[in-house]
C-alpha cells in the first residue's frame, strides 16, 4: 500500500499536478533509456512525425492566438521557460501570449516512452515576447508531452533562443 505523510493514499484525492510532475520527472529520467521509435539519423520516424504535429499545433495556436485550443492542449501544470525571465504557468502564459508572426520547424527528434514524449527541435521564429524581439535565426527548443487516455497534452516547453 502507498502512504503519504503516514496516511494511506487509497481513497484520498491526489492532485493531477503531483501525478503529472511525477510522470514528467520519470519521463525525463528514462528518455534516453530502452528502445523507442527515435532514429538517430533524424529520419521521419513515427514519433518524429507525431512530435512535429504536436509542436506545430502549439505554434499554430500561439500564432493565431487560439486560446480555446491552448486551454485544452496545455496540461494543467504546464510551464514554459525561456532564456530570459522566470518560468510561466499556463494561466500566466495564456494571459499574455507572445506575438508569433511566422515559424519554421526543423530537425525534429522525438522520443516516446510509455505515454510521454520529449521533442527537441530547431525552430526559426519571428517572435516578440513582452516587447523583446527574438532573432529570426534557427534556435533549439524542447517540448514535453504526456498522453492521457488517447490525447496528448503539452506538459512543458523551453525556448532556448537568446533575444536580440
Amino acid at each position: 500500500m502507498l502512504y503519504a505523510r503516514g496516511k494511506p493514499l487509497y481513497g484520498q484525492l491526489v492532485t493531477k499536478r503531483r501525478i503529472s510532475a511525477a510522470v514528467l520527472i520519470a519521463a525525463i529520467s528514462i528518455a534516453g533509456c530502452g528502445s523507442s521509435s527515435y532514429d538517430a539519423t533524424g529520419s521521419a520516424t513515427e514519433a518524429n512525425s507525431e512530435g512535429t504535429e504536436l509542436v506545430t499545433r502549439f505554434f499554430e495556436d500561439v500564432k493565431t492566438k487560439n486560446k480555446a485550443d491552448l486551454e485544452k492542449f496545455l496540461a494543467p501544470n504546464w510551464q514554459i521557460q525561456r532564456t530570459v525571465g522566470k518560468p510561466l504557468t499556463k494561466d500566466e502564459y495564456l494571459g499574455g501570449l507572445p506575438e508569433l508572426r511566422s515559424y519554421k520547424i526543423e530537425q525534429v527528434q522525438a522520443r516516446e516512452y510509455h505515454g510521454s514524449m520529449a521533442v527537441a527541435s530547431v525552430i526559426t521564429a519571428d517572435l516578440v515576447v513582452d516587447g523583446t524581439k527574438f532573432p529570426g535565426t534557427p534556435s533549439p527548443y524542447l517540448s514535453t508531452f504526456i498522453k492521457v487516455g488517447d490525447k496528448w497534452y503539452l506538459l512543458g516547453h523551453a525556448n532556448l533562443t537568446v533575444p536580440k
